[in-house]
């Protein structure tokens, strides 16, 4: 950015005649009051006592006193005239606010009613001017002194002017605040006019330190400020408290500051601006209407006018500040840089914006942005100038613009439009028309930056090298005259004439270019479409969105005739389809390229599309139906426009010549083909009636018949116009019979039935007929049979059909169930010794009797144990040990099974004859096998006592050896569940080894 110098201001452009007029005609003395409960009224007259209590006109006191009276929730009532204050010394003499107390001017001096008064013609001044009249220096200090009041204090339809003397002020050294001074205070003030105030340092008219007062209707104009605030001065300090003022349907006019905010200086808060003009303001170094600073305001519907003078900003300099504005209007602002918007280190909002007549010495005639957040949506900027940026400077900033309108700005060096210095804007529906550039960049100019632009126009623009841009850049589906630039990537650039009209006010907040009815801009991009256009139009209007900033609405197209008709199928129809137009923004709409288009598929026009031209107001094609009939709707449509419809209906060829055949004779359950073919009509449809309460469709169908016979077959060939019938007849024969099988339900008890069950793998139309074999007889493929007596019985079906039969037989058991059946036994018996078990049925033939003698799990293997089991009515069993065993016999013929059981309790043999049998040599160290023998005897368990002295051994066959010779008695004890029995026998055993002597001969012992 170039290095600004500051220069000196330029001299007032409007007389103060001209002030007075427009405030007191347009803005102020408004005859609606702030509402406000009411407690005591207090009247005040210029006149007035200071006695009693002030309760009517004829007893008004003076202003001084009576707001020494009133107390919160009382108003006091002011008679047109001229008050001075007269509570403090000299110039520290002011009026000061009682918290909730309310202040009313412009009353007459008879009114009964606050909506009485005309404040317009009774004027009730507040005046400073208690020295010499017209001198300044001895006036007071501040008119008005808000502090610590909020917003149920009012100050209502009063005029407050010539404050603010020289010398210290009430609060400190010089004097801030002429006309109204605020500390934390939060008063609502309308219908005021604050007039010909000063300060020697902040806010000649008003000076608000940490406090949210309401303003409204309220004309602040010609007051001045030796360093800032010339009009307002507003800031938070140190205690962060308050900082929020609002202004609404207010104007300033006229208002000056040596050094920054000429109209209106704001400090930290967040003040909130609505419906306000400032205009004619000056500063001699930044921000003659606004200056903003390290905080966030909302501006909206404002307008800034002729305002001047400011090294940076005459319109709004805005420093490290936050804004957002929305419905401004800046016109005629005259600045060194950045003549309307001067933004620093800032971020910015913008919707709806006019930039208008604008000119900087050197950069940005209309804003100059430096390191800084800008985003402005609906923008015109035009008729703006300076040295580098006509319309805009972008210096190392961010900037996003849509719908934003550069028109006719000039720069007598580079950038005509916009100049970017390391900044690359995002500009969407940009329009940039006749801006000039003496040297560089007719339009837009960048350096160390890429600009992009995207759906925009670039026509019309100047400059000695570079009309549309220079520099590097980015232009997506845009027309720019001359077609893409040197040096710029270009994606759907277009030269062709976008074909504009004049700039101007087409609806809308602000001015536009319009595109006209023939343009190539019209429908020209589907991408990066913004939802409106810069005067709030829906985009897209037509089949696609427009490419600037202006979406026009196009034609307004009406059907004119040929709407509604009825045609064959290939012929014209009788009417050509005609539409007539007027333009909806009043453009020409003669040429204007109109179409025609049916839909691509079934009943439509031939051919589908068909393109024409607006003459003499209206557009019409002749039009052909196609091979399809329906009803169906033409479109008709002229580029960026709505379209209209009209509504046709192709109706079918009538039929001749109908003809149907089909397969022939046909076995039940097979398919048949029916064919229908006509010799004239068009898209013809069949019914098909196949005589069986069964319906079909097509030109070839197929149909299965469930029974034999012969039918009768209908088909009906019908279109849109016109439907015909013809008939056949068809035989249907049965299929033959195959693989027939019977089966049943048995073997059955007597008594109850048997279900008997034939089928065929092949065959149709069958009957069954049954033989059950005991002189029984049924029909059908499923039947029930109850035999009278028990026995195996053959039961024959024959099925039979018109072509084929054949039989099949099944053999059925009928037996009577078993009943009465019981078990008889021995209770008892020993092991070893046959048990007898009988069974005896009641009634009932058994087949099949079970048994089970309770010893099976006693067996060592499956095999053995399968031989408990035996088929007879009586058996004999042998149990192999004692105990007590459960014997049960089931019992069974082929429908019924019975189980019947009883216990058998068996016992061991008494031991007899028991002996002692031995084998081997008596001599020590031979081994001799020793065996019990017994004649009988069961489950018996042996103890061997040998005299030894050894343990006893169990088992009935042992073995021992006798390690010392001698005699010895062997016991042996046989022992079982029904007793024990002792038995003896005596041994001697010799040494073997010879004697000291030889020739001694041993024998071994003879065993007797």
């Amino acid at each position: 950015m170039r290095t600004p110098s500051i220069a000196q201001p330029a001299a007032k452009s409007f007389a103060a005649l001209l002030v007075t007029c427009l405030l007191l005609a347009v803005l102020l003395f408004m005859t609606q009051a702030t509402a406000q409960s009411v407690g005591t009224v207090r009247f005040v007259s210029p006149s007035g006592q200071t006695t009693g209590s002030c309760g009517s006109w004829e007893s008004a006191c003076k202003l001084a006193y009576a707001m020494n009276l009133a107390v919160a929730g009382d108003q006091v009532w002011l008679k047109a005239g001229t008050y001075t204050p007269t509570v403090g010394i000299g110039t520290a003499a002011s009026f000061t606010l009682t918290d909730g107390v309310a202040i009313y001017g412009g009353f007459f001096g008879n009114e009964t009613a606050l909506a009485q008064r005309n404040s317009t013609t009774n004027v009730s001044t507040l005046s400073g001017d208690i020295g010499e009249t017209g001198v300044m220096s001895d006036n007071v200090w501040h008119v008005v002194v808000a502090s610590n009041v909020g917003p149920t204090t009012i100050l209502d339809g009063v005029t407050i002017r010539d404050g603010g003397g020289t010398g210290p002020g009430l609060f400190g050294a010089p004097a801030n605040g002429g006309g109204i001074y605020m500390s934390h205070a939060s008063p609502t003030i309308a219908n005021v006019t604050l007039f010909n105030n000063k300060a020697e340092q902040m806010g000649g008219a008003i000076y608000v330190h940490s406090g949210n007062p309401q303003l409204t209707n309220v004309g602040i104009y010609s007051n001045s400020a030796g360093l800032n605030g010339g009009g307002i001065y507003s800031e938070v300090t140190y205690d962060g408290i308050g900082g929020r003022i609002a202004i609404t349907s207010s104007a300033f006019y006229s208002n000056s500051a040596g050094l920054f905010g000429g109209g209106l200086y704001n400090n930290a808060g967040s003040p909130q601006l609505s419906n306000v003009l400032f205009q004619g303001h000056t500063a001699k170094l930044a921000g003659s209407a606004i200056y903003l600073s390290k905080g966030s305001a909302t501006i909206a519907d404002t307008q800034f006018i002729g305002n001047y003078g400011a090294s940076w900003g005459s319109g709004l300099y805005n420093k490290e500040n936050s804004v957002v504005l929305r419905g401004v209007i800046f016109s005629g602002s005259q600045a060194t840089y950045g003549a309307a918007i001067f933004n620093s280190e800032a971020s910015v909002t913008i919707e709806n914006l006019s930039l208008i007549s604008s000119t900087a010495k050197y950069n940005g005639g209309g804003i100059l942005s430096d390191r800084s957040f800008v985003t402005i949506t609906n923008a015109a900027i035009a008729l703006n100038s300076a040295k580098y940026g006509g319309g805009m400077y972008n210096d190392t900033s961010e900037i996003v613009l849509t719908n934003a309108t550069f028109y006719s700005n000039t720069a007598s060096a580079d950038g005509g439009a916009m100049f970017n210095d390391a900044a690359s804007p995002i500009l969407t529906h940009f329009t940039g028309v006749g801006n000039r550039a003496d040297h560089y960049g007719g339009a837009i100019y960048s350096i160390l930056g890429t600009p992009v632009v995207r759906n925009g126009i670039l026509w019309g623009n100047s400059a000695e090298k570079g009309g549309a841009m220079i520099g590097t850049a980015t232009l997506v589906r845009s027309i720019v005259e001359g077609g893409c630039p040197t040096g710029v990537s270009c994606t759907s650039v277009w030269g062709e004439n976008p074909i504009l009209g004049t700039f101007g006010k087409y609806g809308g907040s602000v001015e536009t270019i319009p595109i006209l009815t023939l343009s190539a801009a019209i429908d020209r991009s589907s991408s990066d479409c913004a939802a409106t256009d810069a005067r709030g139009v829906a985009r897209p209007q037509g089949t696609g969105c427009d490419l600037g900033a202006y979406e026009t609405r196009g034609l307004a197209l009406t059907v004119a005739g040929g709407n509604g008709q009825a045609k064959e199928v290939y012929k014209t129809y009788d009417q050509p389809l005609r539409v007539t137009a007027t333009h909806v923004e009043g453009h020409a709409v003669d040429n204007a390229s109109i179409t025609f288009n049916s839909p691509a598929s079934g009943a439509a026009t031939n051919p589908i599309s068909q393109t024409t031209v607006m003459a003499s107001g209206q557009a019409s094609v002749t039009v052909r139906a196609n091979g399809y009939s329906g009803a169906y709707s033409v479109t008709v449509r002229a580029p960026g426009s709505q379209p209209v419809y009209f509504n046709l209906d192709n109706l079918d060829a009538p039929i001749a010549g109908l003809e149907v055949g089909y397969s022939g004779s046909t076995p039940v359950g097979q398919a048949a083909l029916f064919t229908a073919t006509t010799q004239g009509g068009t898209n013809v449809s069949f019914a098909w009636d196949f005589g069986d309460a069964s319906t079909g469709s097509g030109g070839q169908t197929f149909h299965i018949y469930q029974l034999a016979g012969t039918y009768h077959v209908t088909v009906t060939a019908s279109n849109d116009t016109a439907s015909t019938q013809e008939f056949l007849e068809i035989d249907v024969y049965d299929v033959a019979l195959a693989g027939l099988t019977v089966s049943n339900s048995g073997p059955t008890v007597l008594g109850a039935s048997t279900t008997f069950t034939a089928t065929a793998q092949a065959g149709t139309g069958l009957t069954y007929n049954w033989h059950f074999g005991d002189g029984g007889q049924a029909s059908g493929a499923s039947v029930a049979h109850t035999y009278a007596a028990p026995g195996v019985y053959t039961a024959t079906v024959t099925a039979a059909n018109g072509t084929s039969n054949a039989q099949s037989q099944t053999a059925v058991i009928v037996e009577q169930a078993l009943a009465g059946v019981s078990l008889q036994g021995a209770s008892s018996g020993e092991v070893g010794r046959a048990v007898s078990f009988a069974v005896q049925v009641g009634a009932g033939q058994a087949s099949r009797i079970t048994w089970q003698f309770g010893d099976e799990l006693m067996a060592a293997a499956p095999a053995e144990a399968s031989a408990g089991y035996a088929p007879w009515a009586s058996v004999d069993h042998v149990y192999a040990a004692p105990g007590t065993y459960q014997v049960i016999a089931t019992v069974a013929n082929a429908v019924s099974q019975v189980q019947v059981g009883t216990s058998v309790a068996i016992r061991d043999v008494a031991i007899a004859d028991s002996s002692i049998d031995w084998s081997g040599q008596l001599e020590i160290g031979q081994t001799l096998n020793f065996i019990a023998r017994m004649s009988e005897g069961t489950s018996v368990s042996c103890i061997w006592d040998f005299d030894d002295g050894t343990p006893p051994l169990s088992g009935c066959d042992v073995e021992h050896t006798y390690v010392i010779g001698g005699n010895y008695t062997v016991k042996l004890w046989t022992v079982n569940s029904i007793g024990a029995a002792v038995t003896k026998t005596n041994l001697k055993v010799t040494d073997p080894t010879p004697a000291a002597q030889g020739n001694a001969l041993y024998l071994p012992a003879i065993r007797r």
